[in-house]
């Protein structure tokens, strides 16, 4: 597994213990996760963070046609790439998205 990989799988581990509730300790008790690596990667995502700004992300200029558009704010964003698609949901994660693209990237 990829570091990349390893940071994606962390950072969906991290969201899921946040969104329980628990203690660290006790969430990795309930998902049989060795707690000292709990610890690491929660020390290295967030010391990644402080070392690489948002300025990965990149932003490109659209040119909206003049007819409205038919999106309510809950619509979810399809981004298609060759032959990938990538359906995306309000409130999602966009550290944890742009790190999905660059692994897609780097392998297609």
């Amino acid at each position: 597994m990829t570091r990349t990989e390893k940071r994606i799988e962390w950072k969906a581990r991290i969201d899921a213990w946040k969104a329980s509730r628990l203690s660290a300790a006790a969430w990795c008790r309930e998902q049989d996760v060795n707690p000292s690596q709990m610890y690491y990667w929660i020390r290295s995502l967030n010391d990644n963070k402080a070392d690489h700004p948002t300025s990965e992300t990149q932003w490109l200029t659209v040119d909206m046609k003049e007819e409205p558009l038919n999106f309510h704010s809950g619509d979810p964003v399809l981004i298609h790439i060759d032959s990938m698609s990538i359906e995306v949901r309000q409130g999602t994660d966009m550290e944890l998205l742009s790190n999905v693209m660059d692994l897609l990237r780097n392998r297609c």
